[in-house]
Formats: C-alpha cells, sequence, structure tokens
C-alpha cells in the first residue's frame, strides 16, 4: 500500500538538533571549512564526519540556555513530518493525472 500512495511505511523521526542548527549560512559555512580542514583530500563526502563536526561545533558554539530552544525547533519539525506522513496514510488515493502515472509506474516494477 506504501508503495501505491507515496507513503513510506517507516514513521519519520525529529532532524537531530545539531542538524537543525547547523542550516544557517554562517553556520554552514563554518562546517565546511572544518570539514575541509579534517577531510583534505575531498571525494566522497563523510557523513560520519561531518555529523562529528556539527555535534562538536554544536555542543562548543551554542550557550547552555539557548540549547533547550533548539530542542524544541528540532521537536517541531518532527511533529511535522509525522503529522504530514500520518495524514499520507489515512487520506484517499489522489485521483490527479500524475498520482495516477506513478501508480501505472509502481505496477509495471
Amino acid at each position: 500500500m506504501a508503495r501505491l500512495t507515496g507513503t513510506k511505511l517507516a514513521k519519520p523521526r525529529a532532524p537531530p538538533v545539531y542538524n537543525v542548527w547547523a542550516r544557517s549560512p554562517d553556520i554552514k559555512i563554518l562546517v565546511d571549512k572544518e570539514y575541509k580542514l579534517a577531510h583534505p583530500t575531498g571525494g566522497v563526502i563523510n557523513l560520519n564526519l561531518l555529523r562529528i563536526i556539527k555535534s562538536k561545533l554544536f555542543d562548543q558554539m551554542v550557550p547552555n540556555e539557548e540549547k533547550p530552544m533548539w530542542r524544541k525547533r528540532a521537536m517541531a519539525e518532527g511533529k511535522v513530518l509525522v503529522d504530514e506522513w500520518e495524514q499520507g496514510l489515512v487520506s484517499p488515493p489522489a485521483m490527479d493525472p500524475e498520482s495516477r502515472q506513478r501508480l501505472v509506474l509502481v505496477l509495471l516494477v
């Protein structure tokens, strides 16, 4: 059923707090700079190293008073994702042409 509706089976989770924090442009530049220092060869992106860098910068740069605000923001984003996911599970099938075409392609695969 999930393949027919385009809804994933797995319930979405809230994004990590440090990922929400690291989305701002100035923090993104700082994360990129730290990543290039830690991984100078380039090539394939090491997601684990990127996660470690974001987490460490979050712990170092964000004061303890601000951390609950970032946690609330991440939980709010997670709630929006779960609400959209639940809505996709309970809503009736869409009848627009794009949805019908996606259904035909799913059935052919």
